[in-house]
């Protein structure tokens, strides 16, 4: 996925609604799909000990690019990310790696910690401008291997690998060594001069600075969700939504007999993973818009005080409990729209929040979750891979997208777990005759990010795991996800480009892919 980036939240809304509107159909898309799945015995490739290098289309227009990772130092207020880019056309090229039809030079690289579950984003200045080399608008030079440095907040000294999200269809690079720096961290190649020789290692100059750039360290949060309940969870919390339609009658809050096998389910992860050192087990009531704030306020505290006092009955005095209302105030779904009902019954639910136990690992060195459903724990972070290995299913779909006439096939990678997530990974490619129409996709949707009409699927619990968010959801930011965020897509006929995105581990051996408008697709091995 080539990827183009930019702070201007005017042009990223549009570009948001305009996904949007692909992925709904409302640009009058009509797709008919033909199937067929490869034998699923293809294996990733074997753990890889040379450079992390690979080759992907990057900037505005799209270039062959050789992106290479290099490593991330460590300084006293910061960490630097020091990587090489090599414009591999026959011409200069400018390369600008931010979203945005207008380059800015900016540079919208993320770092993830997948065992401990953080995200690092990139030091901005007082002026807007990502800290580091300064690559626009001077062009690449073909054949030349350019130095360029990012700087990230520091990482912690007990953190040796963190996964590097590029936007471009290199997409994700893991186990990126971490180091601690050494003299000034600035470049070590010679500047390039307007003319570099092919074949040279040069740097780019470093941009100054306006003011003290502000850090910006975030939690994964691993999302699932079924028709019972719904998760959250990052490296410190959990927080389990149990949908009040299967707790409670309309209008009551007294818990039905079904309930009560549910809330033994959550009563006996909450007393696997609960920190009682750490309280206290918050569960919040939440009702949709219809009615009066004070009857809903009202309704919300009493079925939060229902499911408090059945756990309290299940857990005992161990822990500390408190309950309270939302009203109709904190919504997850948008009601009103086509989907009004589906949306009401998200927002009716409790939900159940608390502390996670704290283990550490001898392994990694690092603090890591006690075991929960959906992941591995921490788990270990995943070798580099170079290459994607065989294709284990193919799905393709033609039809009319915004008046274009598009053939698209969809062919999925073999899956891999990097830390406590899975790793899915596919390419689709334009089998033409027209240009695919920006900006393209048409795979944004519900579980939110680059590819939120995809998801994984566990098919005997029926549980759909979704795109790993970066951050919280509080509406005060723009919400990003571990994957190639507000890439595009190369849209020339002929043209492959490769996708990424993360999700919670499924303890399951086999999972279907929710592939959005390529359909399901079943059987398909978890590593």
């Amino acid at each position: 996925m080539q990827m183009i980036t930019t702070r201007a939240p005017v042009l990223l809304a549009a570009l948001t609604i305009l996904l949007t509107a692909c992925d709904s159909g409302g640009g009058g898309s009509s797709t008919s799909s033909t199937a067929s799945t490869a034998p699923t015995t293809a294996k990733a490739p074997p753990p890889y000990s040379g450079a992390l290098v690979k080759e992907a289309w990057s900037g505005l227009p799209a270039y062959r690019s050789r992106v290479e990772m290099k490593q991330i130092e460590r300084y006293g207020d910061h960490s630097v990310l020091r990587f090489y880019v090599t414009n591999l056309e026959q011409t200069p090229r400018s390369i600008t790696f931010a979203l945005g039809m207008v380059p800015s030079g900016n540079h919208d690289f993320k770092l993830i910690d997948p065992v401990g579950h953080k995200a690092y984003f990139p030091h901005y200045d007082g002026a807007g401008d990502t800290v580091g080399s300064r690559t626009w608008p001077t062009s690449h030079v073909s054949g030349v291997r350019y130095e360029t440095l990012l700087h990230f907040p520091p990482i912690p000294q007990n953190v040796r690998t963190l996964t590097v999200l590029t936007p471009s269809t290199a997409g994700e690079f893991t186990s990126v060594p971490v180091v601690d720096g050494t003299g000034s961290g600035g470049p070590v190649a010679p500047r390039a001069s307007s003319e570099p020789a092919p074949g040279s290692t040069v740097s780019w100059p470093m941009r100054g600075t306006t003011g003290k750039p502000a850090d910006a360290v975030v939690d994964m949060y691993g999302l699932t969700e079924s028709e019972v309940k719904s998760r959250s969870t990052t490296g410190n919390e959990e927080k389990i939504g149990l949908r009040a339609d299967v707790l409670f009658d309309f209008d009551k809050a007294t818990l039905t007999p079904g309930a009560k096998q549910i809330l033994d389910d959550v009563a006996g992860e909450t007393r696997a993973k609960a920190d009682p050192a750490k309280p206290p087990i918050v569960i919040t009531g939440h009702t949709d818009g219809k009615g009066s704030h004070d009857y809903n306020q009202r309704l919300s505290e009493q079925r939060a005080q229902s499911v408090l006092k059945e756990l309290q009955a299940r857990l005992g005095t161990d822990y500390q409990y408190r309950a309270e209302g939302k009203a109709a105030t904190r919504p997850v779904a948008k009601e009103g729209g086509t989907d009004d009902e589906k949306a009401r019954a998200r927002n009716r639910r409790v939900e159940v929040a608390y502390q996670i136990k704290q283990r550490t690992t001898q392994t990694t060195e690092t603090t890591t979750r006690a075991p929960q459903e959906g992941t591995t724990g921490g788990g270990v972070p995943a070798p580099f891979h170079p290459a994607d290995g065989g294709t284990i299913a193919t799905r393709t779909i033609e039809g009319t997208l915004f008046g274009a006439k598009v053939k698209r096939r969809l062919d999925v990678k073999p899956f891999y777990r990097d830390g406590a997530y899975l790793v899915v990974v596919f390419e689709i490619t334009n089998l033409g005759p027209d240009d695919l129409v920006r900006p393209v996709t048409g795979y944004t949707g519900k579980n939110g990010g680059a590819f939120g009409s995809f998801g994984v699927v566990d098919p005997v619990s029926k549980t759909t795991y979704k795109s790993v968010r970066l951050g919280p959801d509080d509406g005060t930011v723009t919400r990003r996800y571990a994957d190639q965020d507000t890439s595009v897509l190369n849209v020339k006929p002929g043209t492959t480009n490769r996708g990424f995105f993360y999700v919670p581990a499924p303890t399951a051996k086999t999972v279907t892919l929710d592939a959005g408008e390529f359909g399901q697709i079943p059987n398909l091995p978890v590593p």
